[in-house]
């Protein structure tokens, strides 16, 4: 009950996220200690021991792969000039939290992220920036809260599927010789740690921009 009540409650956005995901960590919890107590009690019912573990059969190695990512929420293709965030930064949702990047965030992304790097284009700043955007428009649960051509910035809110936690993400694209650079930061609001989904995000898009325009916009 713990378990459906977590998810569906933050699915529902009843709950918010991280106390749905604490809700539901507990109901996993409670089903292991009740499975083992019934497997060693007088009267045992294997049947209903293994039907009340289940979901911590799932869930609990899961949470142990999770453990193998770097304790970070934050992460950047620029190490050196991290793209600092304007519209999330006035959201009520960010109200009292630092927004500005871990300066410890570096040396850790480039030891475990190696593959977070910047994408290069061949084409023209403006080129790229409406392609950037034409992609973030179409990406499941992304939203668009800035879009500003003279500062060739992009703001997106990205919330997840099922407990719905929200992360904030920024685009940033610079003209590098004759080259156009495409940097991309994304940060957890919630929550020490982001088992890798900020990374993988970086790496899904960046990989998907990159194929989208392969054939006529975007070179490596």
């Amino acid at each position: 009950m713990l378990i459906i009540a977590g998810v569906g409650l933050s699915f529902a956005r009843i709950l918010p996220a991280m106390l749905g995901w604490v809700v539901t960590v507990l109901g996993v919890l409670i089903g292991l200690g009740f499975a083992v107590n019934e497997v060693f009690s007088e009267n045992s019912n294997v049947w209903l021991a293994l039907l009340v573990a289940l979901p911590s059969m799932v869930a609990i190695p899961m949470m142990v792969n999770d453990l193998q990512y770097p304790k970070i929420n934050d992460v950047s293709t620029n190490l050196e000039d991290p793209p600092e965030f304007v519209t999330a930064c006035r959201n009520a949702a960010n109200k009292g939290r630092d927004m500005s990047f871990p300066e410890k965030n570096g040396l850790i992304i480039r030891q475990s992220y190696k593959n977070v790097r910047p994408l290069y284009s061949d084409e023209s700043s403006a080129q790229v920036f409406g392609i950037v955007e034409t992609l973030a428009r179409i990406q499941p649960g992304w939203v668009v809260t800035r879009t500003d051509i003279s500062a060739l910035r992009i703001e997106v809110e990205v919330t997840s599927s099922i407990f719905k936690f929200v992360d904030d993400v920024i685009i940033s694209i610079s003209a590098q010789a004759e080259q156009t650079r495409i940097d991309m930061r994304s940060k957890s609001r919630d929550g020490l740690v982001d088992a890798g989904a900020n990374a993988k995000r970086i790496e899904r898009f960046l990989k998907e921009l990159e194929n989208f325009s392969s054939t006529s916009v975007l070179g490596g």
